[in-house]
């Protein structure tokens, strides 16, 4: 009896198909697990000191940070926002995907502020490369870049009110870093405006609402009460904004964080943030 080759081929071209694909979604996946384990083995061994400073900055400990003492603690503040980032992916990366492009958005910000402010580029290229790649090999595919279906007008409207004032600040760290006092050469006002950039950066994407947003307004609220915070601790600090900015930053921090969990309590069962499904399959 002859054999039914070309009915044998067809059927089995489907199953390969589907092998193949799912043989190149786990090394995918492997891939970007292991870029995110690399990213932050590379923090704990290169810049563990300055991500501590946003902790002993506050004590006696800090003493010997002398007069860049906020510029440090700040920038440690920003940095942690992305190891944090990209901890998060470690653990259901399609319910956060709001934090991986916080994540390459503020390593892409701090980068831009060290080639501006003639920092030390080498130390940050690599993170922007890992991350970026990270960004390249993330599960939900595409999607990594998309802006969510639930924008919140609430925390859009926190964004703008906080857009003029944070952005004047910008400005005039920017402008300082051409006086080329101690801080300016160390790249520090350059920082300090990158950090004022993403403060705003962080809103929008918590207000457009990508899976993980909630974790993102947490960090948009919690960098404008440490910065607000560190401001009124140490007012005669360079970059300290004054008491009442410093409370003005404290409080908007607290509002933005509230009106994200009224966002969260006040959404119907059909409107629960879901995340990004693998490429090649339905959203769940």
């Amino acid at each position: 009896m002859p054999i039914d080759t070309k009915s044998h081929s067809s059927n089995d071209a489907p199953d390969a198909a589907t092998d193949s694909s799912t043989t190149f979604g786990q090394a995918r996946l492997y891939a970007f697990y292991l870029l995110a384990v690399v990213t932050l083995g590379m923090a704990a061994v290169f810049i563990s000191e300055l991500l501590s400073f946003a902790i002993v900055g506050w004590g006696a400990g800090g003493d010997v940070l002398a007069e860049h003492r906020l510029h440090l603690m700040v920038i440690a503040a920003n940095v942690w926002i992305i190891i944090l980032g990209v901890a998060s992916q470690l653990y259901r990366p399609l319910k956060r995907v709001a934090l991986m492009q916080v994540a390459f958005a503020v390593t892409t910000l701090v980068l831009v502020g060290t080639i501006v402010g003639g920092g030390p580029v080498e130390e940050v290229v690599p993170f922007f490369v890992l991350t970026g790649l990270m960004g390249l090999f993330h599960p939900a595919g595409r999607d990594v870049i998309s802006v969510g279906d639930d924008y919140s007008p609430a925390l859009l409207g926190l964004v703008a009110v906080a857009a003029l004032p944070v952005l004047a600040f910008a400005v005039n760290q920017f402008g300082l870093q051409a006086t080329g006092d101690i801080h300016a050469v160390a790249g520090h006002y350059m920082e300090m405006t990158t950090m004022a950039i993403g403060l705003l950066l962080l809103g929008l994407v918590a207000a457009a609402g990508a899976p993980g947003h909630r974790f993102v307004a947490w960090l948009t609220g919690g960098l404008a009460v440490y910065f607000g915070a560190v401001s009124l601790v140490f007012p005669t600090q360079v970059s300290s904004v004054g008491t009442m900015w410093a409370v003005a930053l404290v409080v908007w921090g607290l509002a933005f964080v509230v009106a994200s969990e009224l966002r969260v309590s006040g959404r119907t069962a059909v409107a629960q943030e879901r995340p990004f499904s693998m490429p090649g399959q339905p959203r769940v």
